[in-house]
């Protein structure tokens, strides 16, 4: 490997990691939100909804999951770099898709609740989208 190759690997690792850390907080909020929605739309009888909250809950540990691991991910070794760095180039999406399954799943739920007797969740589902479209936010300006 090549210098040039071996400090771009270097920055791109210290960039994800460093976005991830950043990303950390409010993921971990997000999925909090999601658990307290999930269990008040049970509270309120809203069955309809669990399968797309379930989808959310799963999209929201997906983006759990893969920013622990970028966090805790060594830099690669000289052999791994050039695959690594590939695999990288696309991590940005990667984190987006999930949020986008969140939010997607959230808007159809909001219009799904406006004629609704849950409108009390709706507040809760808004802070939900919210929090995704920070995030996308913050991948998109880090």
């Amino acid at each position: 490997m090549d210098l040039k190759t071996a400090e771009r690997v270097g920055q791109v690792h210290r960039e994800m990691s460093a976005l991830c850390l950043v990303l950390k907080r409010p993921v971990d909020e997000l999925s909090d939100q999601l658990g307290r929605l999930s269990a008040k739309a049970m509270e309120n009888r809203a069955s309809d909804a669990a399968a797309d909250l379930d989808r959310m809950c799963a999209a929201s540990t997906r983006l759990q999951v893969l920013t622990a691991a970028l966090i805790d991910s060594p830099q690669p070794a000289a052999q791994e770099a050039l695959a690594w760095l590939a695999a990288h180039q696309h991590l940005r999406h990667d984190l987006r898709t999930p949020l986008n399954a969140v939010k997607g799943y959230g808007e159809l739920l909001m219009e799904d609740w406006q004629d609704d007797c849950a409108s009390s969740l709706i507040a809760d589902l808004r802070q939900v989208v919210a929090t995704a479209d920070q995030l996308l936010l913050m991948i998109d300006d880090h």
